[in-house]
């Protein structure tokens, strides 16, 4: 998704672009693959509402047509921090009764307020992924173990788990876990309940022609090696995602009708990278949250290999905020 975005950007500024895959587009193996992802403008800090925002707007100039704004419904734990974020930016939002709630999403089960973001929704992510390789010089099955050895007048690099390694930052690559299940049509909201001390975050959202995709955040805390050649599936979660449908979405089917995992890479503060390395312009660390910026985080690379000024919000994305990877 970055990489696609920052060369389509970058061919945008008059750039003849050369994209090298180490695998395919959409690789399952890889960090973007999947029918869908959440987009949303509700975060707890005001940097990433108005960073959300411009990432709206740049998915609607690229293909607005890869949205479709079903809405969020959002609950648990500080999401009144959301809410006083979204004020400060000067975004609407509306805090719903749990009747209200029940009455978008009614296979749903809500116990209290329920912060309601109208202007989110779900992206199309494999659609997404089409739309910015169309027409691009996408290499693919080559693999580019330094980009600082490539000749070229500006390089950028979004090797995702493996930024890390790379460039020596304290990345760490995680494997995520999500399953389908049927019941729900494809006009229902996404749903983040965002968990308390005794329950982790749980995020749901549609999945047009697969089923109603539901996710425990950070349920493998572990690290993963990418290189690995499987992304498999853990039983013990399927069935621990299947109990919390039966709690959380009763009107639906508890019995997951598929699965899937992907990467994530982690960094330690939970914020992108954004920034120039040994001459190279990095995008990585997304944290579980990066796809919906996609097209904002390549629009900003381009941005830097013209030397045109960042926006004061990615200063919090700096590789210097990091502590230097060890060995």
């Amino acid at each position: 998704m970055v990489g696609l975005s920052a060369a389509r950007a970058l061919r945008e500024d008059g750039f003849a672009v050369t994209v090298y895959e180490r695998d395919r587009i959409g690789s399952r193996l890889g960090s973007s693959p999947g029918r869908s992802r959440i987009y949303r403008r509700s975060y707890r800090h005001t940097d990433y509402v108005q960073l959300a925002r411009r990432a709206i707007e740049e998915w609607q100039r690229l293909d607005s047509g890869v949205l479709r704004n079903t809405g969020l419904l959002e609950y648990g734990s500080g999401v009144e921090l959301h809410a006083a974020a979204l004020e400060a930016c000067g975004e609407d939002y509306r805090w719903l009764e749990p009747s209200e709630a029940a009455a978008l999403f009614p296979e749903a089960r809500f116990e209290g307020p329920v912060l309601y973001d109208e202007e989110a929704g779900a992206v199309m992510a494999d659609e997404a992924l089409r739309a910015l390789a169309a027409g691009l010089d996408v290499r693919e099955g080559v693999t580019v173990a330094d980009p600082r050895e490539l000749e070229a007048d500006v390089i950028c690099a979004c090797p995702g788990s493996w930024l890390g390694p790379m460039f020596g930052l304290p990345l760490s690559p995680r494997i995520e876990q999500v399953a389908y299940f049927a019941g729900a049509p494809d006009t229902r909201p996404s749903v983040i309940d965002h968990g308390a001390p005794d329950r982790r975050l749980h995020y749901g959202l549609i999945a047009p022609g697969v089923g109603y995709k539901v996710g425990e955040d950070g349920a493998q805390p572990g690290l993963w090696d990418p290189d690995r050649g499987d992304r498999p599936i853990d039983q013990a979660l399927l069935d621990r995602l299947a109990e919390d449908v039966r709690a959380t979405f009763p009107g639906l089917d508890p019995c997951p009708i598929h699965a899937e995992a992907c990467l994530y890479t982690m960094s330690p503060d939970g914020d992108f990278v954004l920034d120039r390395i040994d001459g190279v312009i990095v995008c990585g660390g997304d944290s579980g949250h990066a796809f919906k910026f996609g097209p904002l985080l390549g629009r900003l690379m381009a941005d830097m290999a013209s030397g045109r000024p960042l926006p004061p919000e990615t200063a919090r994305f700096r590789a210097d905020r990091l502590p230097a990877a060890t060995a």
